[in-house]
Order: structure tokens, then sequence, then C-alpha cells
């Protein structure tokens, strides 16, 4: 049956990282989209307070989380069978991944995972809406939207803001960041894959 409402992929968002959205783009946030807007409001809420207990519970174990092995990386325009490569890679046992639920909710999801994705599964859609695959929290996803709900600037954040010009395009590549900002993305990068190694 069709929902009135599903989950938005920043709907696992920080509070840091929605109000630097919503200021780089003038907090212009169309009537019609109020609602939606203050709910993610809320939402941030919850994200930033468990990302706080995730930190208590997990910091010390997911700084001191060695990488073993290089990342790989699947790259490919969209709709060219990226998502297929990447089911097909998870298949193998000896990697992991960063899934659906992690992406969605990055600040948090070593201390939620257990319990808030049953509670919220009912709002995911099953399928994506420009391709009909299957989507699920435990389905491998991008870490641009893990990056993204972390609060780093991303491209990404074009989609939450359709009408407005695009920020961030110098994240594409990264080739153009500042030093320090290419050593703060890489640090954050670092982080999502040792927390993803730790809940493995």
């Amino acid at each position: 049956y069709k929902r009135q409402w599903h989950m938005r992929a920043w709907s696992g968002i920080s509070v840091s990282g929605w109000w630097r959205a919503l200021s780089q783009h003038q907090f212009r946030v169309s009537p019609s989209r109020l609602p939606m807007a203050t709910l993610i409001s809320g939402m941030s809420l919850l994200n930033s307070s468990l990302g706080v207990i995730q930190r208590m519970s997990f910091g010390k174990r997911i700084a001191a989380t060695e990488l073993i092995d290089e990342p790989i990386f699947v790259v490919g325009h969209w709709r060219s069978g990226t998502t297929l490569l990447h089911e097909l890679l998870v298949q193998d046992a000896q990697f992991t991944y960063p899934s659906t639920y992690a992406c969605f909710c990055p600040n948090h999801f070593l201390v939620s995972e257990w319990w808030l994705k049953r509670m919220i599964g009912l709002f995911l859609p099953r399928k994506r809406p420009m391709d009909n695959m299957a989507i699920g929290w435990d389905l491998p996803q991008e870490d641009e939207w893990a990056l993204c709900n972390m609060g780093l600037p991303s491209p990404y954040r074009k989609i939450m803001f359709p009408n407005l010009p695009m920020h961030d395009r110098e994240y594409q590549s990264l080739r153009e960041l500042s030093p320090s900002a290419r050593e703060h993305w890489l640090a954050r990068f670092k982080w999502l894959l040792q927390a993803l190694t730790v809940r493995e």
C-alpha cells in the first residue's frame, strides 16, 4: 500500500549538519515543506543525543580500531549498475560495508540499530523511486549519505534543496580543498570506517 510519508536519506542528520545545510541555503524552505523541515529538526535532536551516547559508549573503541586493509570503492555514474555491483561484493564475507541503516544513522548506529531499526522500518520505502531497486536496512548504501548525515559538506545536500544552487562542488573530488579541510574530511571518513569495523 502507499504510505503518506517515507523517511528521507537525511533523516539521520545531526543538529550541526542540519543547521549547516539550512544556513548554507539561507533557510529557504518552501512553505509546503515546513512540516518536513520541522520533523527533520526534531529528528536531528534525537540523532545528536544518541550520538553522544555512542561516543561515550564506543568512542575509545572506535578510535583504537585498526583498519587492516584498504577500502574498496565502487565508482560509477548513476544508473550504471553500481548498486548491483555493491550488492554482489558484500556477498563475500571478508568484506564489511556501510548498510542503509548505518548511512542513515551514522552518528549512533552502534547503539541504536538493535532497537530503532525495527521501530522506524515502517517508514522506509520498499523500493527506490528512480529504478525500482529494493531498499532494506541491511542492504549496502552509499557512504556519501553517512558523511552528509555526519555534518560534513556534501554535494548530496543539493537533493535536500533541489531548487537552489548547488554548493560543496569541491567535495566531489577533494582536489580543490585546503589541506586542513581535506585532513578533517579524511579523519571523519576514517572514523566512519572504524565504526563500521567495530559493528562487525
